[in-house]
């Protein structure tokens, strides 16, 4: 029942060109997935409640987004800005939480483990490299574009013009 003994606290990975860090809360015992940004990227200083283009294109991870602070070199390589969540919310089994109450875990509660948790770092990585590329696309594909596509929307509404005379 006790799962999260048999894990480990800590695992750096990388994945879609980002760090990734998967570490376990001190006090409650809970897992945390973090990812790396380096200076140029679009999300790098954002706060995790203003990720750019999220009415596009929301970033979607358990419990959303509960994380984004520059690295301190301690728990997170200095450098770097951390975007992240945890598994303490509603409906998440958190192991100090049940041993310090001693009892048994609600029907209700789920573990997330560790196998999950980075599944979902896995995930979070890909839509903030998406975010990037996006980003990318508004900036240099679609102002190209536009004026084709002005110029044709000119050039068919003259045709009309002269259909109709």
């Amino acid at each position: 029942m006790s799962e999260w003994l048999d894990e480990p606290n800590r695992e750096e990975f990388e994945h879609a060109g980002l760090k990734c860090l998967i570490l376990r809360h001190t006090e409650l015992g809970h897992l945390c997935g973090y990812i790396a940004i380096s200076r140029e990227h679009l999300c790098y200083g954002r706060d995790h409640d203003h990720i750019p283009y999220d009415d596009l294109f929301p970033v979607e991870v358990h419990g959303g987004l509960t994380f984004s602070r520059e690295g301190h070199g301690d728990t997170r390589q200095k450098g770097y800005w951390w975007l992240g969540f945890d598994c303490a919310h509603w409906g998440d089994l958190v192991p100090q939480i049940v041993e310090l109450l001693d009892r048994e875990p609600h029907e209700f509660e789920t573990y997330r483990n560790f196998a999950y948790v980075r599944r979902e770092v896995k995930e979070l990585a890909y839509q903030i490299t998406t975010l990037d590329f996006i980003d990318w696309q508004f900036k240099w594909v679609w102002p190209l574009l536009l004026p084709l596509r002005t110029a044709r929307g000119i050039w068919s509404k003259k045709g009309e013009k002269y259909a109709e005379n």
